[in-house]
């Protein structure tokens, strides 16, 4: 019987050094495909993102339209859930793309020091390959897109 105590002490002990411990709880932004273009692979670093310290963003994939380079850009917005305005929490970042691929060619590309704004308690990220337009109600094509919420 004591060995059995002793062995569900020791037991719990463990799992609570393990849950104190911040290194063993990775965890990785999740992002999904938006409702448009096809779904990009994003890494964030620092993973979670920090209110006001720039990021890192590590975009790829496979796209079925061409990139452009000097022309198709990536755009990184945040705004809040619970209020839909036509203010962003921070002005989009726009990085324009200086390699070309052609459609269904794997991509990478990589922005730094992306600002990030005071986040609220709630927010999602945009994250966008697109080729701007001359079209007012379409000041986007959009060739890739996905997001996250938190």
């Amino acid at each position: 019987m004591y060995r059995n105590l002793i062995f569900t002490f020791i037991l719990f002990a463990t799992f609570s050094i393990i849950n104190a411990v911040p290194q063993f709880r990775k965890r990785e932004t999740p992002f999904y495909r938006c409702a448009v273009g096809d779904l990009l692979t994003v890494k964030v670093s620092p993973d979670p993102l920090v209110s006001e310290q720039p990021a890192t963003y590590t975009v790829s994939g496979t796209l079925s339209n061409d990139i452009t380079a000097g022309k198709t850009i990536l755009e990184i917005v945040y705004d809040e859930i619970d209020e839909i305005s036509e203010q962003y929490l921070e002005e989009p970042f726009i990085q324009i793309l200086t390699d070309s691929y052609k459609a269904g060619t794997p991509f990478n590309t990589t922005a730094k020091d992306v600002p990030t704004p005071k986040f609220p308690d709630s927010y999602f990220i945009g994250v966008m390959i697109a080729d701007p337009t001359d079209d007012p109600k379409q000041p986007l094509d959009v060739y890739g897109c996905a997001f996250s919420v938190y």
